[in-house]
């Protein structure tokens, strides 16, 4: 199995004044990663959002509709860097239409590969904040696909906070969990980034985490301030660090971090770890306690 370099993106909110401004500093970012010899970079949870900020400021429907416009062009723009710069990227995720009634929007993520493939996920649990003052729906299905290093899915944010659908994820096969991520205050990071190591533990597999970091000077009530740690984390258990940290960023900084996962590692880890919770499971009695607790 192929040993993949990734790039997780702390991706640093800064005022700018036109939306070619934003697109050029996308397009360093991927350059510049491309350089470095990775071969994916992973951008955040409402990264497009930044364009709210080269606009007056309005309300979250108005804000979507916005966002929605710039679908096509977003789709264009990732879809060439990608072949260009032969990378494959997690383009965040951006808000867009989705379903069939009027005004219902996703906020999806895009995975875009230089072949000219495009995976998607909807993000399946919304956050309080996201089903009252977001007009948002929430996907419905786990998408789980093959890479050249094997297989991935997507959770963003929040969704890695449930321990049921990286489960899911894991038991078809999954051995890298993509997190895009948004979150403003440490509290919010704290909740995702413990998450992001429980499931790696506890299914065996990594997980790689992106996230907004850094602040506008003029308040937006969607994005305007971020903080994060990205990295890639492991099981805490042999072969890998005691911590269950490949590595890690500098809190809050505006950066990338490159990692090198190797997926023989973790199938030395599965072989021979001190624990093997992802194979020790007990569905049975999960099963039985469950049916305790229907109401």
């Amino acid at each position: 199995m192929k040993k993949l370099t990734i790039a997780t993106a702390q991706y640093g909110l800064a005022d700018i004044l036109t939306q070619e401004q934003f697109w050029t500093g996308i397009s360093a970012k991927i350059r510049e990663a491309a350089e470095s010899g990775a071969a994916m970079i992973i951008f955040p949870e409402y990264m497009t959002a930044h364009l709210l900020s080269v606009v007056p400021s309005m309300l979250h429907d108005d804000a979507c509709h916005f966002l929605d416009q710039l679908t096509d062009e977003y789709v264009r723009f990732f879809t060439e860097h990608s072949r260009e710069s032969n990378i494959a990227i997690l383009a965040g995720t951006h808000i867009c239409k989705e379903g069939e009634e009027e005004g219902e929007y996703a906020n999806k993520a895009f995975l875009f590969f230089p072949d000219g493939r495009i995976e998607t996920q909807c993000k399946v649990h919304l956050t309080p904040e996201e089903q009252i003052r977001w007009p948002l729906i929430a996907g419905d299905e786990l998408n789980v696909f093959d890479t050249e290093w094997g297989k991935m899915a997507i959770l963003t944010c929040y969704d890695i906070e449930f321990p049921e659908l990286a489960r899911a994820a894991a038991l078809r096969g999954v051995e890298l969990i993509l997190c895009p991520s948004y979150t403003d205050s440490a509290y919010g990071y704290y909740r995702v980034r413990h998450c992001c190591q429980a499931r790696a533990i506890e299914n065996q597999l990594f997980v790689a985490l992106s996230g907004l970091v850094g602040s506008l000077s003029e308040d937006r009530p969607q994005v305007d301030t971020g903080y994060c740690q990205a990295g890639v984390f492991t099981p805490c258990d042999l072969p890998f660090e005691a911590d269950g940290i490949l590595r890690v960023g500098e809190v809050n900084e505006d950066m990338t971090v490159l990692s090198v996962i190797d997926f023989h590692r973790l199938r030395e880890n599965r072989e021979r770890g001190a624990v093997a919770p992802f194979y020790d499971r007990r569905p049975d009695v999960y099963e039985h306690e469950h049916g305790k607790t229907q109401v």
